[in-house]
């Protein structure tokens, strides 16, 4: 199992907006084989960024499975026009 990191940044005053779309959102990325589970966090010092959480069975499930299928653009869709940028990095429990 695999944890997927992903630090993103919305353009200044789209956090409600962010909030009020992702659930439309997250059901794209649960249809995908391999997908586990999600958190979604907001940042206290930085409310304009935010930290998803997405548990993947392997690291394949997102890069290939997800990310090269007709999925991302669609997740993106919903929301990608917030954004101002992001950072994902991927990692594995230790602990």
């Amino acid at each position: 199992m695999i944890l997927e990191i992903a630090t993103i940044t919305l353009k200044p005053g789209n956090a409600d907006a962010f909030i009020s779309v992702m659930p439309d959102a997250f059901p794209i990325a649960a249809s995908t084989p391999g997908y586990i589970r999600h958190e979604l966090h907001r940042g206290i010092e930085h409310p304009d960024v935010f930290t998803l959480f997405i548990w993947w069975e392997t690291l394949e499930a997102h890069t290939v499975t997800f990310r090269e299928s007709e999925r991302f653009p669609a997740w993106r869709a919903v929301w990608g026009h917030l954004m101002e940028g992001a950072n994902v990095v991927h990692v594995t429990q230790v602990y």
